[in-house]
């Protein structure tokens, strides 16, 4: 619930939800009236989202991601291939990181929503040649691939048409060209030499094609990608769908580039780690037009990370030794032109396990040969660890302990100030991320919640190396009955999660996967929690599924198929009145709700601009994090096994009215506030700063954790795109709140990093 910021903060201190510990069974009618408001302001917010969005029928365009069965198993296929790994190889590669051109145009996103063979023809109506080699780009302005075409502080979301011009080398002929897109926001077509390869919805996962026909070794290339982004708020069938508080960075936000090889290659290498060994599914391709006899090794290596190879993404860099450490070479196999197959090996390995405290890493290699002969290999890197909920503690387990995950939140987005003090930011690469990770280590975090969508490849490589235990999810944020129900018939969120969870397959830092936040509704919800969840453990089954549940309703049962009970709580700040009594009150009744499953506190903090904010920060931080340290899963008869402070840095949002949410325990200068030396304390009262091993910790110590996500407060945000009668509705259930118990009225803030004074208005607390 974060996210409005100081033009619609209302802070609640006689309470939205007032409930405190209380002796005998008190607490239970203060949750009970908890739950009946709660429900009631839930539903004015459900019908003022609804109402922020055109009554127009969803688009029809389908997702272009399926599960098939091949030899040798099930293999995820897209746009005709199956899905590869996007981890650099030493395959022969263009690199299209540069210069492009880009023009910014008005695109029709109902055009764009539309089956392909009923808007192709319109598609190219109205890009009038842009898609055509022979198209003059010369009066379109250059922009550097990745980026975006709205960095911070342009609050405008933009859709445009991108080329780029190439040389492929003559070498290439005969071999396969596979053409990598790290992520296009939000829906891409895309054409190579006039030739249309097809299409891919969701803007911060990867998609691939097969180029080999389109492409020209030894000549010049063209490629032209049409992007559009529609605007959050303007359409109710895009994922996101609504006014989510953080920056909808549009374009080519990822690198894009091509690859060779022969015409029987490996695709990817899937590991599924044990304690003891690693169980290898490896994916090959014959895309020639002759039979081969594939024969296929797989090598395990210790891996090696340096400060000379720390920020080098190419899993090969690792590799400090010629000779693996484990080898096995698969029975030979035919292969029919343009079949697919899937090869199981499997490993004991007497090697040291991944945790955040000891981040040791191994890297796969997969070799094929054709007629003795070594025609490709593929490099991928992944940690031996287990992951898996305890019901009789309950608590989280990794490799075997009990874990107590201190956390802090992150969008993937940096903050600054010109020379002449103007916010700028924009989206961060490596060496930024390795910078702000040292902040989070510097707090004792040791869990990152990477915001409301999949992570930066960047970060995920970084926090294998590192060791960071992180939180990633789709963007199910803010998701009403009515829009949960367009999302998942037009199957983008499980298309989401399978992208997510074949990119990060052998990431051992991503502990979690969360599959919404903050969502209104029971039964839709439920029912679509409980569908994601078997999507997750289809491709998956290695990682412990969750949502972030509004945590002033901790009887929430919409849960129950996932395999953690997820909240996000901001008690005394849009709830309750007593941040401490009301924290212990919300976790007995989330723990009696769901006795088996491990709670873990994805939210909790406060904003520090306005009049005695920092201050107010401050105290949260400690009020917050005493019951959760009380309740560590570490400690017996604990069940909090992760608590995330939301957020580790200060924010750009496109929330009307705001401009920067302040809720960092960092400045955007890189300055701390008052509560990073709380939350210091307070981690670092764990063991190494993670609580693994559950060793000599004293009851009511420090034990905090949990991955903070963006909260975004159903306020002002969503009510400047509602109508007459979702205001109504919504203001109805306020009057009966405030008759009940009283409100604050609103106060006149002081930013603390710009001095800007703003106007708290009387708005819905929509963190």
């Amino acid at each position: 619930m974060k996210g409005a910021g100081a033009a619609a903060r209302v802070p609640m201190r006689t309470g939205l939800v007032r409930f405190a510990a209380r002796p005998g069974d008190a607490w239970r009618a203060a949750l009970l009236r908890q739950r009946w408001v709660g429900r009631l302001v839930l539903a004015g917010v459900a019908a003022s989202i609804a109402g922020c969005v055109p009554a127009a029928d969803a688009g029809e365009l389908a997702p272009t991601l399926d599960l098939v069965e091949v030899r040798g198993g099930q293999v995820a296929m897209q746009n005709g291939i199956p899905v590869p790994t996007f981890a650099p190889q030493g395959r022969p590669r263009v690199d299209l990181s540069g210069t492009w051109r880009h023009e910014i145009v008005g695109l029709d996103t109902a055009l764009s929503l539309t089956p392909r063979e009923a808007s192709l023809e319109g598609i190219l109506a109205e890009a009038g040649g842009r898609e055509q080699p022979e198209y003059s780009d010369r009066s379109w302005t250059r922009i550097e691939v990745p980026g975006t075409v709205n960095p911070i502080p342009d609050r405008a979301e933009k859709s445009a048409w991108y080329r780029t011009r190439f040389r492929l080398p003559a070498l290439w002929s005969g071999r396969t060209v596979t053409l990598k897109f790290g992520a296009a926001n939000y829906l891409a077509d895309v054409w190579l030499n006039g030739h249309w390869l097809g299409y891919h919805e969701g803007g911060t996962t990867p998609f691939a094609f097969d180029a080999t026909g389109a492409a020209r070794p030894g000549e010049e290339n063209v490629l032209a990608v049409r992007v559009d982004n529609p605007a959050w708020g303007s359409r109710n069938d895009i994922v996101p769908w609504g006014l989510a508080d953080w920056w909808n960075f549009g374009g080519l936000t990822r690198p894009v580039w091509l690859e060779a090889s022969h015409a029987v290659h490996v695709v990817r290498a899937d590991v599924v780690p044990h304690l003891d060994g690693a169980d290898v599914s490896v994916v090959v391709r014959n895309s020639g037009v002759d039979p081969v006899k594939a024969r296929v090794a797989v090598e395990i290596f210790p891996a090696t990370v340096t400060p000379a190879n720390l920020l080098d993404p190419a899993p090969a860099a690792l590799i400090d030794r010629p000779t693996p450490i484990a080898r096995q070479v698969l029975e030979p196999q035919r292969m029919a032109p343009g079949e697919v197959m899937r090869l199981d090996a499997s490993f004991l390995l007497a090697a040291a396990t991944w945790s955040p405290t000891s981040p040791s890493l191994h890297v796969v290699r997969a070799v094929v040969g054709v007629g003795g002969v070594p025609v490709d290999e593929l490099t991928d890197t992944f940690g031996l660890r287990q992951v898996a909920v305890d019901g009789d503690g309950p608590a989280v387990r990794l490799n075997g302990r009990p874990v107590a995950l201190p956390g802090v939140a992150l969008h993937d987005q940096w903050l600054g100030r010109d020379a002449d003090g103007a916010l700028v930011g924009g989206m961060p690469d490596a060496t930024r991320i390795r910078d702000q990770l040292e902040r989070a280590r510097s707090v004792g975090a040791r869990l990152v919640r990477t915001g409301h969508s999949p992570a930066n490849p960047a970060l995920l490589d970084l926090a294998d190396r590192l060791g960071f235990a992180v939180w990633e999810e789709i963007p199910l944020y803010h998701y009403t009955p009515q829009t949960v129900d367009v999302a998942m018939r037009r199957g983008i969120p499980q298309q989401m999660l399978r992208e997510m969870a074949l990119r990060d397959m052998n990431r051992p830092s991503v502990l979690f996967h969360g599959l919404a936040n903050e969502s209104t509704g029971e039964e839709a919800r439920a029912s679509a929690l409980r569908e994601l969840h078997q999507v997750d453990r289809a491709i998956d089954g290695t990682r412990l599924t969750g949502q972030a549940a509004y945590g002033f309703n901790p009887a929430d049962r919409t849960s129950e198929a996932l395999d953690v009970n997820g909240f996000t709580f901001y008690h005394g700040v849009f709830y309750g009145s007593d941040a401490r009594a009301d924290t212990a009150t919300a976790l007995a009744a989330a723990g009696e709700t769901f006795p088996s499953k491990p709670v873990v506190v994805l939210e909790f903090g406060r904003w520090a601009d306005g009049p005695g904010g920092q201050e107010a920060q401050r105290r949260i931080f400690g009020e917050t994090s005493g019951p959760l340290l009380v309740e560590r899963a570490t400690r017996p008869g604990g069940y909090v096994s992760a608590a995330v402070w939301w957020t580790l840095e200060d924010y750009a949002t496109l929330r009307p009215n705001l401009e920067v949410e302040h809720f960092g325990l960092f400045r955007p200068d890189g300055s701390e506030r008052p509560a990073a030396a709380v939350a210091r304390d307070v981690f670092r009262r764990l063991p190494d700063g993670l609580d693994v091993v559950g060793a000599g910790i004293e009851a009511g110590q420090g034990r905090t954790a949990a991955v903070a996500v963006e909260k975004s407060r159903p306020g002002l945000g969503y009510l400047v795109y509602g109508i007459a009668l979702s205001l109504a509705i919504l203001a109805l259930a306020f009057l009966v709140v405030l008759r009940g118990w009283g409100r604050s009225g609103p106060d006149v803030g002081v930013d603390d990093d710009s001095g800007v004074g703003r106007a708290s208005g009387a708005g819905t607390p929509a963190r």
